[in-house]
């Protein structure tokens, strides 16, 4: 005989699988339907990944890939049991396209090409304040190139566009790079290396540092009152997890499951200056093409962490790896524009 949650699943639209001691006690139709009719008595890893198995909060949000299809994963917690409510993801719109991209960034090269004379003229009449609008407007430059990397990615990573390229590469050496970088032009936090000293994983280095800049720049620019980031790796024979933690305010619980879909649905007035969101669906779908998923939690006045999984085989870890990408001073510039100030802009770091 049904109970009554096993009711209420059973009317409500969303997949929903509700679990209880770490198993699934019941599965609404919607669910059978995308996990299929043997799921009964399955652990939580064996049905959504290892990820999400690990988590211990009792609420949270997840982009997972089941049968090779993205799927938002929402988390609620009802005394002892849990439900998982599954929803499928929708592809980029319609007015992501190459020669839409392609014309702004034309228009954004003309932009910067008239700066930089605009710039070599105040240096040699000595004039501070034209020095100083220059630098705002090449933050805004470097602010709208990174969405337009963002959308690129998107475009590309959600149509299956392009394949990752596929090395062999230290991802620690990489974490920290791109760590020491940013704590070099965000001297206000502390951020925090658990990296460890060596995580050789087969990935694309273009697309995992595009991954970790995202992140930082989110945690950076949302993370009301932080003092701290975080940065860790996890390993185990079948993945790594990369996490990115702070203390800041955290995401208040009415707007996490709206957090990873703002870019398609829109937002408020007052909410215009929180950006597109296109930075964390670059990175879920990054996650996705590595065999991987994303797991968002967050808690009101204790701080936002992000883990994203990467599919790593055993082989790699008998693999010398290769030497982690060089981060350019304006890879640096494009992937934290939001959340730097303008002095970050000078003369000398654009030369």
């Amino acid at each position: 005989m049904q109970g009554t949650e096993e009711k209420l699943l059973a009317m409500t639209e969303e997949a929903a699988v509700l679990v209880r001691a770490g198993r699934a006690v019941y599965l609404n139709a919607a669910a059978r339907e995308i996990l299929g009719g043997d799921c009964m008595g399955k652990r939580v890893p064996e049905l959504f990944g290892e990820l999400i198995g690990g988590v211990q909060a009792s609420s949270f949000l997840a982009q997972i890939c089941l049968r090779q299809k993205p799927y938002l994963l929402r988390v609620s917690r009802l005394e002892k049991e849990q439900i998982f409510f599954l929803r499928p993801q929708e592809e980029a719109p319609a007015v992501l396209n190459q020669p839409f991209l392609y014309a702004l960034r034309s228009s954004l090269m003309n932009m910067g090409m008239a700066a930089d004379q605009l710039r070599t003229q105040a240096e040699e009449k000595d004039c501070p304040l034209l020095l100083e609008n220059l630098r705002s407007i090449t933050r805004s430059q470097y602010q709208i190139l990174r969405q337009l990397n963002n959308a690129a990615l998107v475009l590309d990573l959600s149509r299956d566009r392009t394949a990752p390229e596929s090395r062999v590469f230290d991802l620690s050496a990489l974490c920290t790079s791109i760590l020491d970088a940013a704590a070099a032009v965000t001297p206000q936090l502390r951020f925090v290396n658990r990296c460890g000293s060596r995580v050789p994983v087969r990935a694309d280095p273009r697309l995992i540092s595009a991954m970790l800049m995202n992140l930082l720049s989110n945690a950076i620019r949302h993370a009301k009152n932080a003092t701290r980031i975080s940065v860790s790796l996890l390993e185990s024979p079948r993945s790594v997890v990369l996490a990115v933690d702070d203390d800041g305010c955290g995401i208040p619980p009415e707007e996490l499951p709206r957090v990873l879909d703002r870019y398609r649905h829109g937002f408020r007035l007052d909410q215009m200056n929180a950006g597109p969101g296109l930075g964390l669906t670059a990175v879920r779908l990054a996650a996705q093409a590595h065999g991987g998923a994303l797991l968002l939690e967050s808690r009101a006045d204790q701080g936002t962490t992000v883990r994203v999984s990467l599919e790593r085989g055993e082989q790699e870890l008998l693999r010398a790896p290769e030497e982690a990408p060089t981060l350019e001073t304006r890879e640096l510039l494009t992937g934290l524009a939001d959340c730097l100030p303008a002095d970050c802009f000078r003369e000398q770091y654009l030369d």
